[in-house]
């Protein structure tokens, strides 16, 4: 039985979630953004959505499957953490941005 390696995966983040392929079966492991915090906090920020297996054999081939998926899951978690929460913190300072009000008799009235 052979044991996938994180070089052996790629990983796409999109703003709805994350979708990882195993490149040695093309088989693809889609995971969804969790929102909620509770969510979050107990499963991490993303759960998986569906798997769809490539190729003749439709399965992992010599790999074993429980390690390919937890191993996406890993991936997808720590690719998905480290973009969203900077994207997170750069909306968050967006919107708590302090703009002066105009006041009237100020230059360019």
């Amino acid at each position: 039985m052979k044991h996938p390696v994180r070089s052996d995966f790629d990983a796409a983040v999109t703003t709805a979630g994350v979708q990882v392929t195993f490149k040695p079966t093309n088989s693809t492991y889609d995971f969804l953004r969790l929102a909620d915090t509770h969510d979050i906090a107990r499963l991490g920020p993303v759960s998986l959505s569906s798997v769809r297996h490539s190729g003749p054999s439709g399965d992992t081939k010599d790999y074993a499957s429980d390690e390919v998926q937890d191993m996406a899951q890993r991936i997808a978690s720590e690719a998905a953490a480290s973009l969203w929460s900077v994207q997170d913190e750069e909306e968050t300072e967006k919107l708590t941005e302090v703009r002066p009000t105009p006041v009237v008799g100020d230059e360019g009235d």
